[in-house]
């Protein structure tokens, strides 16, 4: 599979869980030692050669605007607002990105990363090297470690996709992998998969569901996912107060 070119970060949404900061400041514009999430993950991005990072907006959206504005370094930075941000969930603003794309667009595949996660560089840039089509990035449990988890198949293919909320009872994560919310999907992956899904979705739910939810429908459906362990380079996902004051001592000033 060619290197992608092209980026979505999906940042529409509220950040109760970190209120009151999130009050005035957008989340991904929260800083961990000094830097902005957004601004840390479009530096990696920038640097691994993608040429344009589509941000979907919504809550203060205006912020970001004005924050990054068209251009991150050799980067073009585009666009798309999520006009009821407070009644959809991050299927929705996925699906305004992806309808607005053309095939031509999406030839050499896309990543898709989610607004609130911060990542080091050689994350990404093994990543982005892997040769495999239609990889999420894992993490084997740990106690640190909560939300979404997948079962991983001993060749890698991920056999499950199960959002904190839909745990079943007697859920246990100890044998499972945390998903890192980034994405690599080829054009076939997003044609068969991924637009098919995201649209089903939004009909029915009017958008209301997570991306976790459409990946789960997919595997169910017989779409394959396959995993790309971390192997422990750095990464967090940051929810709360607490998830930011661990990213913080995860990350130090020079590689956040």
């Amino acid at each position: 599979m060619p290197a992608p070119k092209k980026a979505i970060i999906l940042i529409a949404g509220v950040g109760t869980r970190l209120r009151p900061i999130t009050s005035t400041v957008q989340k991904c514009m929260v800083e961990v030692n000094g830097k902005p999430i957004l601004v840390s993950a479009l530096e990696k991005l920038e640097k691994n050669s993608i040429e344009e990072c589509i941000l979907v907006i919504g809550y203060l959206g205006g912020m970001v605007r004005r924050a990054i504005g068209h251009k991150f370094g050799s980067m073009k930075i585009s666009y798309i607002e999520n006009d009821i941000f407070d009644k959809t969930n991050n299927s929705y603003s996925l699906w305004l990105a992806l309808k607005n794309l053309n095939e031509n667009d999406l030839k050499k595949g896309l990543l898709i990363l989610e607004g609130d996660i911060i990542f080091e560089d050689r994350l990404l840039r093994e990543f982005i090297k892997d040769k495999r089509q239609d990889l999420t990035i894992v993490e084997k449990y740990n106690p640190n470690l909560d939300g979404t988890f997948v079962d991983v198949g001993e060749d890698d293919q991920v056999l499950s996709w199960i959002h904190k909320k839909d745990r079943p009872e007697g859920f246990t994560a100890e044998d499972k992998y945390k998903t890192v919310n980034i994405h690599k999907v080829s054009a076939a992956f997003l044609g068969k998969w991924l637009l098919p899904h995201l649209k089903r979705c939004v009909d029915e739910s009017g958008g209301k569901e997570p991306i976790e939810t459409v990946f789960k429908n997919i595997i169910t459906a017989g779409g394959k996912i396959y995993a790309f362990h971390a192997n422990g380079a750095k990464w967090f996902e940051i929810d709360d107060a607490g998830d930011l004051k661990i990213a913080e001592k995860i990350f130090s000033k020079e590689d956040a």
